[in-house]
Parts: C-alpha cells; structure tokens; sequence
C-alpha cells in the first residue's frame, strides 16, 4: 500500500461529506437544487480536508507533537517512509486544487459564495501552518466554523444563492459533532500535547471542564434539532437523527469514566450516521411536500 493512502486518511472525508450534503439537502427542501453544484462543493471540500490532513501531519511533525515515542495517526514523517518538504508541497497543492473546484461553483452559482469558498481555504491553511491556530487553542472552535457552519451555509448559499436561517439552525448540530470529533482527540492525546508545548481545548479547560464540553457536544445536537422542529424552523423529519441519541450517550458516559481511547472514531461514525438521517430528513420532507395529493 502507498504510505500517501495513510497521509492523506481518506477514511475521514465523512466529516466534510455530511455538511455539504446537508446544505444541499436543505436547498433543496426550500426548491434549489443543482448537481453540478453539489458535486462541485464536494469535490471542494474533500479536497480542503485532504490538504488540511496533509499540512496537519507537516505541522504535528515540524512542532514535536508526533514522535517516535508517541504513535502518531499519519507515521510516515516519524518513520521516514515520507519527506516533510514532499508532503508540505503536496498539502500545498491540494489546496490549490480545492480552491479551484470552489471556484468553479462560485462561477456556476453567486460571486458571494467567494468569501465561503476563501474561508474554507483559509482554515485549511492556518490549521497547522502559517498562523498555525491549532496550536494556540483554537483548533476546535475553528473546525466548527469552517467543517460545522461555514461548510452547511456555503453548500446551501450555492445551490439557493441566497442566506437562510434554517441554514444556520441545520449547521449548529452538524458543527457540535465535528467539534467532538476533534474534542476526543484532544482528551486522549492531552498528557502528549503538554509535553509538545501545545495547547488544546482540553488543557486551557482541565479534565473536568474538558469531560463536560465533550458531553455538551454531543448533547446540543439533539435538543437543537427538537427545538427547532418543535418551533417549525425545520420540517418533523428532521428529528430522525433523534435515533442515534443513544450512541452519543453511551460514548459521553464512557468519556466520564474517563475511557478515551476510542472517542474520536465513535464520535465520528456518530457524526456520520447523524448527517446521513439528517440529510435523509430534509429530503423526505422535500418529497412529501411535492407529492400531489390523492
């Protein structure tokens, strides 16, 4: 197998999957829809999480975070099978590829879906490189505006071409999950990032309030999507991702008991399988509502 497979952990692109489907699928409950334009913000936004996976490996070894002492999830810079400089230039040409798909479906859609499609390549590239944010705390609250938020909103913004509150309201769930993706990360991996000098969300707040966020995360969600189909911001559908409900309470009373080794990869399948029934949600209520009557 070629160690890039590793490097550029493929295995993760359900977290850009979910948002851009997700934005679509509300675009499309609300009467916009274009496949170009999907395809397009996918190709965007896996190609962005691609160069973020790329410079965040170059950055965790440039910064003394992954080491040989500490397994890292990419090991091909720790091991040597990887240059530094190659996979550098090959995170910086993937940005430009995502870059360019983002500015295919700005020419397909509205000039103001630039200022998304910059966002998004700006938090790929400051991530781990340049203002290197990962590293001064603000990992986790950018990933859940750029991969939560701004991904939801952009996907919508170029299929609607225009703003939308429930845009915002679908976004929220999607950002808190992505959010405890990282944040689970961060609680396995606290005793390595204080000895590499970093700070993460989990060492500004200490173990107790760290436990706490995680468990807020993956409990937001849910009373969000019930608050807003009982207010009708979002249509009854949406309250199928209610049913992995007891997944994120397992994986929260685990992180209490102060079990984190797994809490990344449950809190990413939660992430996965939550956007697929959301998306799934908007798109029945599309159908139902566009069905003649008998």
């Amino acid at each position: 197998m070629s160690p890039w497979i590793g490097v550029l952990r493929l295995w993760s692109l359900t977290a850009s999957t979910v948002p851009v489907t997700a934005g679509a699928a509300l675009a499309a409950y609300e009467g916009a829809f274009s496949w170009p334009l999907l395809l397009l913000c996918l190709l965007s936004g896996w190609l962005l999480q691609i160069a973020a996976n790329l410079l965040n490996t170059y950055g965790d070894h440039r910064s003394g975070v992954d080491t040989a002492h500490r397994p890292p999830t990419a090991p091909q810079l720790v091991d040597g099978t990887l240059r530094p400089r190659s996979v550098l230039r090959a995170g910086l040409a993937v940005l430009a590829l995502g870059a360019a798909a983002g500015l295919a479906a700005v020419a397909l859609s509205d000039v103001h879906l630039l200022l998304f499609a910059a966002a998004g390549v700006a938090g790929a590239g400051f991530y781990t490189t340049g203002l290197r944010l990962k590293y001064a705390g603000l990992g986790l609250p950018l990933v859940m505006v750029v991969m939560g938020i701004l991904m939801v909103m952009a996907s919508h913004f170029a299929q609607a071409r225009a703003l939308s509150p429930a845009a915002v309201w679908v976004s929220l769930p999607v950002a808190c999950l992505v959010g405890a993706i990282l944040h689970g990360n961060d609680l396995r991996d606290v005793a390595g990032d204080r000895h590499a000098g970093i700070l993460t969300s989990s060492l500004l707040i200490g173990p107790r309030g760290a436990r706490r966020l995680f468990v807020a995360l993956h409990t937001l969600p849910y009373l969000l999507l019930a608050g807003c189909a009982v207010t009708q911001r979002l249509p009854l559908w949406t309250l199928l991702p209610l049913l992995v409900f007891p997944l994120s309470v397992t994986v929260t009373r685990d992180c209490l008991r102060g079990e984190t080794r797994s809490l990344e990869g449950r809190s990413a399948g939660i992430h996965f399988v939550f956007g697929a029934l959301l998306t799934l949600g908007l798109i029945l209520a599309h159908v139902l509502r566009n069905s003649p009557a008998p």
